[in-house]
This record gives structure tokens, sequence and C-alpha cells, in this order.
């Protein structure tokens, strides 16, 4: 064989070599800017950073409790937050959420919301309108699972004219530069952060149901506290509130539907001794108000 011939073949061969190695760095290079462009399935759910979510998380709470009244009972919370916890940590979907936590608010109002920082808002008429612990089991599961979903962080990200799903979402850096009217008082009388639509609505409900069914709670008792919920006189001051909620008659189909599904449970919670402590507490406290206001 020729020497031209040899060069020719290794020249062809080198050539190809050199295709293949930019086909190569080429293919490289989309995989990392697919990796950069398109947010990755973790990164959704940073819609706001741990350092502006604090503050925020604070500030939210100061303007609640100015709004509807801080109710201070220390011992209250814990019982709640240990049964918000004890909740969470039955279904490893919710493990993130074992340290969510409870704030009081003092009005009569039926108020019980989600937060940011893994706060959910409780208020003493909330707690007042609970009859079983079963229904107080399905209240605190469907703000779990609010919680589950960022519906806060991503009500705010709407609210800052950002998109939700396709990108991921940032807030402003500093909680000073929010528009106030954010978080100030008469937004939250008004409905304001915690109208979060029909549908996030109802899956939080549905979500709220399994969960608590998971937790060893009788599920009926979502049935129970939605048809009390959604009767006067405490719809009246549920919607006095401005808040939206979906149709009565839809919470409830689907209330009962998804109670349906599931199999009757084997010695299900019926009353913890936290529940009667917490129902004691309640009880002196209600005892307590009546005996000043007699005065």
């Amino acid at each position: 064989m020729s020497k031209r011939l040899l060069f020719a073949k290794a020249f062809v061969s080198f050539s190809g070599m050199r295709i293949i190695a930019k086909i190569l760095v080429v293919a490289a290079l989309a995989s990392f800017a697919a990796c950069h462009s398109a947010p990755k399935k973790q990164d959704e759910h940073q819609i706001i950073s741990a350092d502006t979510e604090t503050p925020l998380a604070a500030r939210l709470d100061r303007n609640l409790d100015k709004a509807f009244g801080a109710w201070n009972d220390s011992g209250t919370e814990q019982l709640l937050t240990a049964m918000l916890g004890r909740i969470a940590s039955a279904d490893p979907a919710y493990a993130a959420l074992k340290d969510a936590h409870v704030h009081l608010l003092d009005t009569t109002t039926p108020y019980i919301a989600p937060g940011l920082a893994k706060t959910v808002y409780v208020s003493r008429g909330a707690l007042g309108a609970v009859l079983y612990e079963n229904e107080l089991a399905f209240l605190l599961a469907t703000q779990l699972a609010f919680l589950h979903d960022h519906a806060t962080k991503r009500n705010l990200a709407v609210l800052q004219g950002q998109e939700v799903g396709e990108h991921i979402l940032s807030l402003p850096t500093s909680p000073a530069v929010m528009h106030r009217d954010y978080l100030e008082k008469g937004w939250f009388e008004a409905g304001g952060l915690f109208d979060v639509g029909n549908v996030v609505y109802l899956k939080a409900e549905a979500d709220g149901i399994k969960l608590m069914y998971a937790a060893k709670y009788d599920p009926r008792g979502a049935v129970a506290l939605i048809q009390r919920w959604t009767a006067p006189p405490l719809d009246a001051q549920l919607r006095a509130l401005g808040k939206i909620l979906p149709e009565p008659d839809e919470r409830l189909n689907q209330a009962r539907e998804e109670v349906a599904k599931l199999s009757p449970l084997r010695d299900p919670i019926v009353r913890s001794h936290a529940f009667e402590e917490l129902e004691a507490r309640l009880h002196v406290k209600k005892a307590k108000a009546r005996k000043k206001n007699s005065k």
C-alpha cells in the first residue's frame, strides 16, 4: 500500500473522529442548556427564598394579630402544633411539614388559613366550631395540604405578576419593596391572600381527607364539619370576611365521594388525651370570658 493511500485513510479517520467529537460537544452543551433553562422539580417549589420568606412570615403574623387580635396561649398552641406534626408524619409526602406550627388568632370568626414559613393560622372561633377530634384533624390536614402545594407562596407570586409553573419564581429580596396592601389589615379582612381559587381549595380538602385517614382519623368528620360550616351562622361569618369559597354542594359532594373511596378504619382515633386537654383549656377560657363579661 502506497504512503499516499495510508495518509488518505489516516486523514479520513482523523476527520471522522473530529466530527464525532464535535457532535458530542454540541450534545453536551444542549443538555447543559436544557438543565439550566428548564426548572428542576425541586426548584419549582423555591417560589420564595428562605431569606425572604422568614421576614415576610413575621410581618404576616404581626398584621394578622393586628387585624384579628393576638391570642397568646402557648399551651393551646403547643397542643395544636403537636397534632399538626402527628398528622404530617402519617404520610411520607408531608415529612417536610412535620415541624409546621400553629399561630393563634383571637377572633370568634371561624378563621383558619395557611401562611408562610410552615405556619397555620387558627382562630378561637374555628376551635369553638369544632365538636369532635376528627373534625379538627380534617381542618389541620387541609391546611397542611395547602402548605404542601405552596398555596400562599404562589398567591404572593401571582400578585407580583409572575408566572406560576413554567418558571422559577422569586419575590422581591426585601419585604419592604412589596406593595403595602398585600400585607396590611384591610386586605386580610377582605379575604386577600388566602383566596386560592376553587380548584386549589377543593384539591386541598380532598388531600386533607386522605391525610387525616392516614393519621387514623375517621374521615366522616370532614363531611360533618363541611355540613356545619356551610350552614348558618358559620357560612355568613366566613363570607363576611370576603373569603371566596367553592359552593357548599360542591364541597359536600366531593367530601362524600372521597370518604366513600376509603375502607373503614380499625381503631380510629376518637378522643385522644391531647384533645381532652385542649377541650378542657378552651372550656376554662370560655368560662373565664363569660365571668368577665358578666361583671
